[in-house]
């Protein structure tokens, strides 16, 4: 008797409730999700990992038809089609890639296997269908964000490069008026200042700064910034809401922290449509000094999310893609400044982390927002945008030592 046998003997004579309670525990633990169809097409197993990948609540997929489920939407017919080739053909797969569009707009890549359970026959030639499937937009991501960082770093350094030399050659024709001179001057001062602060954030991602804790007046400090970010956002309409507790400011690093505070709301802004808000709060915390900064913007996309910190990584279509001002809505930008974050971080003195949901009116990054609660179509007041989606950076810092 082979060890598969001995396995099928055991199971045998395994107590049916314990049998039963055992493949719930399985189920519950699996990171990849598990759906079952019984032969009358009833969906009768979902474990918790098919209802976080897909996007479903348990009572809209168990004990419901697959058919009124899953084939509404055109978009997810390469994902029903694995099932369909099971229930009516017979055929079953052992690797197979598809999109899944799910509820909230959003996209999934799934690698899908199918397979019968011999067990329950109905009718000749068909038994109880079983699919596993596993989340692979990271991976799939993988590649395209690769060609997209060679295309958004491209962009950043043709745009100044170009404008540096072509001002450069106006001035060498020396045909101009004092006045298209200096303008010139201006330009290539721009673009060079635009090269030199990309050049200071790769420096400081190479070799980040030492982290000296020391006392300080945490609301005084706080205040300042964030009064100075509100002068160089002056054109957007994005209100900056601080609650700043007490603190045992003595695990605090000042120039670290305006480091990530400058980085977390200049990021908020820049995600939130005109008429909303960000709210920024500091405190202490069972492990350290908490620094909060939640927007209630468009969100991030679930496909993007893993990228969040890499730089050159801009979560719009490369198409679509351009450097405009800082704190303008949407602003594109470089992605360096949330690396820096993550690469400080490594220097082991603070957590950065986030969670985010997307806006669902606009799931994917092919949408846009408008930029202005007022003009958004779906949407009758700014409690609505509220409700709708935004995004939360938390920065722990526990001092200096680990």
């Amino acid at each position: 008797m082979n060890e598969i046998d001995e396995g099928r003997v055991a199971a045998q004579r395994m107590p049916p409730h314990v049998a039963d309670a055992i493949e719930k525990i399985i189920l519950r633990s699996m990171n990849e999700g598990v759906i079952t169809l019984e032969c009358s097409g009833d969906i009768y197993t979902v474990n918790p990992a098919a209802l976080r990948i897909l996007g479903f609540r348990e009572e809209e997929l168990k004990g419901r038809k697959f058919a009124e489920v899953f084939l509404n939407d055109a978009a997810n017919d390469k994902f029903t089609d694995l099932f369909v080739n099971a229930v009516y053909h017979g055929v079953t797969t052992t690797y197979g890639e598809a999109l899944f569009k799910r509820p909230d707009g959003q996209t999934v890549d799934l690698s899908v296997a199918t397979s019968f359970l011999e067990i329950d026959e109905c009718r000749p030639g068909f038994e109880t269908v079983i699919a596993v499937f596993r989340d692979i937009t990271a991976f799939k991501n993988l590649e395209r964000t690769r060609q997209r960082a060679v295309d958004h770093l491209s962009h950043e350094l043709k745009t100044p490069l170009s404008i540096i030399a072509a001002s450069v050659e106006m001035l060498k024709k020396d045909e101009t008026s004092g006045t298209s001179r200096q303008n010139n001057f201006a330009r290539i001062e721009r673009n060079l200042n635009r090269l030199h602060n990309m050049q200071q954030l790769v420096e400081e991602i190479l070799h980040p700064p030492t982290f000296r804790p020391r006392s300080f007046d945490v609301a005084a400090t706080v205040g300042g910034i964030l009064k100075e970010i509100a002068g160089e956002a002056v054109h957007r309409s994005v209100r900056l809401t601080p609650r700043i507790g007490p603190l045992a400011t003595d695990l605090l690093d000042p120039d670290f922290l305006q480091i990530v505070l400058r980085t977390l709301v200049k990021n908020a802004i820049e995600h939130t449509p005109d008429g909303g808000e960000a709210l920024i709060s500091i405190e202490n915390a069972q492990s350290g000094i908490l620094l909060k900064v939640k927007d209630e913007g468009v969100g991030i996309p679930i496909s993007d999310q893993e990228f969040v910190f890499e730089a050159f990584h801009h979560m719009v279509e490369t198409d679509d893609y351009s450097s405009k001002r800082p704190y303008d809505f949407d602003a594109g930008g470089k992605g360096l400044e949330l690396l820096r974050l993550k690469t400080l971080s490594q220097t082991g003195h603070f957590d950065i982390t986030f969670e985010s949901s997307r806006c669902r009116y606009i799931p994917t990054s092919r949408d846009h927002c408008p930029g202005r609660i007022a003009d958004c179509p779906h949407i009758h007041s700014v409690e609505d945008c509220k409700e709708s989606g935004g995004a939360t950076f938390t920065a722990l810092f526990r001092g200096r030592d680990r």
